[in-house]
């Protein structure tokens, strides 16, 4: 195929996809009311699965009615900002629904934030009211200090069988200070006065109405408020018929917290679907792999962290001796050769030990939130296809400004390597960077998008707005900040975030082409590229490079970075600058290698010899 013709005009992604996503009408409602449509066939099947309740389609619904009529009776209406702080139980599941009910506007926040983090979202949106687990209220009361926010809070535990976990629970609630004196504020006894209100008025729909605000950093790193439409929502979850393949009845593991776009909208579907959501507590990347074998999901959601987390649990059950795997590749092994190593662990492990690992209960384990590395996917496919999965691990790019999910590696059906192709009814343009023309198939540019998930924009922040939406053709593309190139058969290839790339010359080069490229190297333990500034190139590659042996020949090495890279990416991208470590290098928060501090080391470099 031509590589000029126009990535946005031809429409391959629905090639992989049923001829009927092609004519289907979209939904045009609130999240609750699609939900409920999905819903009305499958009232006596189970919701919700948590601790030892079970909740019905019917009882669900039933509840989020109560829970509406109560919020209003306390003065929750239409357009109100309301700041809800959360776990993955059935409460949660109501507040959410009944607010969306109401037509108010659901704020999550993170439950384990500090009280900065807290502030810096309350100084955005100013809700009316908080409603959160009793473990968030202290943080919150601290964060909200002069600020008239009304308070509702309720145990995390409030579901659960168990009397002495109760106990247990508010008494560590009452020396954390987490505890709310006034009656006032006790979600149990505010829903006891007011789920029989008569009066409660539940508006209709209005499209382009802004019903969440969900926190990002996005590409810039300022803190925003993306604002979202429910229906969007709704529009991502109908493409999803034509994606995913659970069924109604299929159990689908409610992990993913709901602060988050991804955690929304894989509870949303997952509903919409009609699946048993079992609701688990236990969401930290160490709890995984229990909650996993324990629930026994046809379908799963996480990040690469809980799926790195699930192999090396794996592993070490298998054989409590093993270290972690080395996700990056192992010391004096190839890829190819260190999986054929772990493949080989697994296949001479004791059976009774590999009977209570079968997975063929597992249909669609999906990673996202974050990239995923080269060997988290192929050593999870290896284990799935050991362990009885019924197919490999998918993965996609997603955002929240597009309510998550954009582009869906399915599995066996698309290629290794690539995200797949964008979902049916979202579109993607690649452009230039700089003049944002558009660009053909297999060249490398900047990633837009449009669809009907794509925010409303950044709450009061029409700066911020302006600068990730572009118009052409009559349409308007929200800027996703991630260099990508659509291959000939209409899957999608990452290749780098647009702030980290930089011109050499009059190459363009991107850093996580060339970190991929020198993880390959058994020397290496990781590597981070930056950039220094250039009189007469703009800018020359660094590599910062964490070296598995101390001992190694650097010379040696050198030679082996340079010619491996100018024979794969060309001369302009080897290193004119390299500072070796042997130490690891910087990590994020959530354990993404940070190119930041070293940037900023080098700026700070560069100043200094400049002055002298």
């Amino acid at each position: 195929m031509n590589k000029e013709l126009k990535t946005s005009q031809l429409n391959l992604n629905m090639n992989f996809f049923a001829d009927e996503a092609k004519n289907i009408e979209l939904p045009n409602d609130t999240e609750y009311n699609f939900l409920y449509e999905r819903n009305k066939d499958h009232m006596n099947e189970i919701a919700l699965d948590f601790d030892k309740m079970s909740i019905t389609y019917e009882e669900l619904h039933t509840r989020i009615d109560e829970y509406a009529k109560a919020l209003y009776k306390r003065g929750i209406r239409e357009n109100d900002i309301i700041a809800i702080s959360v776990a993955n139980t059935p409460e949660a599941v109501y507040i959410a629904y009944a607010l969306n009910k109401l037509g108010a506007i659901v704020c999550p926040i993170n439950p384990l934030d500090n009280s900065y983090k807290i502030l810096q979202d309350l100084q955005v949106v100013r809700p009316k009211m908080f409603i959160g687990i009793q473990d968030s209220y202290s943080t919150f009361k601290k964060a909200s200090q002069g600020m008239e926010i009304d308070m509702i809070v309720f145990p995390a535990v409030q579901s659960m069988d168990s009397k002495i976990l109760k106990i247990l629970y508010g008494i560590k609630q009452l020396l954390n200070g987490n505890v709310l004196l006034s009656l006032d504020g006790n979600l149990k006894r505010i829903l006891n006065k007011g789920k029989d209100c008569k009066d409660v008025v539940f508006p209709k729909y209005q499209k382009g109405r802004m019903s969440d605000i969900m926190f990002t950093g996005g590409s810039s790193g300022t803190h925003k408020g993306v604002m979202l439409d429910g229906n969007g929502l709704n529009c991502v979850v109908r493409s999803l018929d034509y994606v995913t393949n659970l069924k109604p009845g299929d159990i689908f593991m409610g992990n993913l917290p709901q602060f988050m776009a991804f955690g929304k909208l894989s509870l949303h579907y997952a509903l919409c679907k009609n699946t048993k959501v079992s609701l688990t507590l236990k969401a930290l990347p160490h709890f995984f792999k229990e909650e996993v074998f324990r629930i026994k999901p046809a379908g799963v959601f996480a990040g690469p962290i809980q799926w790195e987390a699930f192999v090396n649990d794996v592993f070490r059950q298998i054989n409590p001796q093993i270290g972690n795997i080395d996700f990056l590749v192992n010391q004096n092994m190839n890829y190819k050769e260190y999986l054929i190593y772990l493949r080989k662990i697994v296949q001479e492990a004791d059976p009774k030990i590999l009977k209570d690992l079968n997975m063929n209960f597992l249909k669609m384990g999906v990673s996202g939130g974050e990239q995923l590395k080269m060997f988290t996917e192929l050593v999870c496919n290896m284990l799935f296809e050991e362990l009885g999965s019924r197919d490999e691990l998918w993965n996609g790019l997603g955002m929240t400004e597009m309510w998550a999910p954009i582009a869906v590696k399915m599995g066996r059906k698309n290629s290794f390597g690539t995200l797949g192709p964008m979902i049916p009814f979202t579109n993607q343009m690649i452009v230039n960077p700089t003049t944002y023309e558009e660009l053909g198939i297999n060249e490398v540019g900047l990633l837009c998008v449009n669809g009907p998930g794509m925010m409303l924009g950044y709450y009061e922040n029409q700066e911020e707005t302006d600068k990730v939406f572009i118009e052409k053709y009559g349409k308007k593309w929200l800027v996703t900040g991630d260099i990508a190139k659509m291959l000939p058969n209409g899957e999608l290839q990452y290749i780098d975030r647009l702030k980290r790339c930089f011109v050499c010359g009059i190459e363009n080069i991107y850093p996580q082409r060339i970190e991929n490229l020198l993880s390959e190297i058994p020397e290496i333990r990781e590597a981070i590229v930056t950039k220094i500034s250039d009189n007469e190139l703009q800018f020359i590659p660094k590599y910062h490079i964490s070296l598995r042996n101390a001992d190694c020949d650097i010379e040696q090495l050198k030679l082996k970075i340079e010619s491996l890279v100018n024979k794969t990416l060309g001369s302009n991208h080897i290193a004119k600058m390299y500072e070796f470590y042997e130490t690891p290098l910087p990590r994020t928060a959530n354990g993404k290698l940070d190119p930041k501090p070293l940037q900023q080391k080098d700026n700070e470099l560069k100043k200094q010899l400049t002055k002298k």
